[in-house]
């Protein structure tokens, strides 16, 4: 059984007695739980072995909207966590601790509308270090063919595709491809398309950028060039 259809037995469960004056309310708890799931994949986060989503999220109503929820809350906001972990291991996806759903009342928020808010661990917002939504993609300018960065492993070439015209990579959570290994500052590069023509700047890293054994501080990339981060190395492939 899918994750979404354990939710939805779930729910069917909890219509009963006050509780079905839930599924009166113009928004119902599926509705929730499908823009959370939007929000989770549109949100990831590309790590050197893993795909990152967010494990924190607030899903805000308008008050009378909220109102009808209010007497369950804590068991919707309970299961609706589950349901996010069970749906991030149906897909293979990473987070950085237990998922939390906050369920709240904004009345900047239309009625029978949804606002999601989703974040990393420790308050980091997922929107720093997204690889790209769905509508940046729609709307990025038509550009460079594919990209990507083949990186050097034991177990042989390990292929990070380059999904935007900027992405910084380094060791923290706030870039768009992050480099798990100790040599790689947290913020150690960035990759702009510009000119028909991808380019590596180095951002003050403390182990240096290299590309083909040169020390850079920015420079165009062709395609097969070996980039070295701090010793990490890749190849770029365009």
């Amino acid at each position: 059984m899918s994750a979404l259809s354990r939710f939805e037995q779930l729910i069917e469960q909890m219509v009963e007695g006050s509780v079905a004056r839930l599924f009166r309310s113009p928004v119902q708890p599926i509705e929730i739980a499908r823009r959370l799931e939007r929000a989770m994949e549109g949100q990831q986060s590309m790590s050197v072995k893993r795909v990152i989503v967010p494990s924190s999220y607030r899903a805000y109503l308008h008050p009378q909207d909220f109102a009808a929820f209010h007497p369950v809350r804590a068991q919707l906001e309970q299961e609706m966590s589950s349901y996010l972990s069970d749906l991030a291991a149906e897909r293979g996806f990473t987070m950085l601790e237990h998922p939390r759903v906050a369920l709240a009342e904004d009345a900047a928020v239309p009625k029978r509308s949804i606002q999601v808010i989703a974040e990393l661990a420790n308050s980091q917002p997922a929107e720093m270090t997204q690889v790209m939504s769905a509508t940046a993609a729609l709307a990025a300018p038509a550009r460079r063919s594919h990209a990507m960065l083949l990186l050097h492993t034991d177990a042989g070439p390990q292929p990070i595709p380059v999904e935007s015209t900027t992405a910084t990579l380094g060791r923290g959570l706030g870039n768009d491809i992050i480099l798990e290994d100790t040599r790689v500052s947290r913020h150690h590069a960035q990759l702009r398309y510009k000119a028909r023509r991808f380019w590596l700047t180095d951002l003050n890293s403390t182990n240096g950028t290299f590309v083909n054994g040169a020390r850079v501080s920015e420079t165009a990339l062709r395609d097969g060039d070996v980039v070295s981060l701090g010793g990490l190395e890749m190849t770029f492939k365009e």
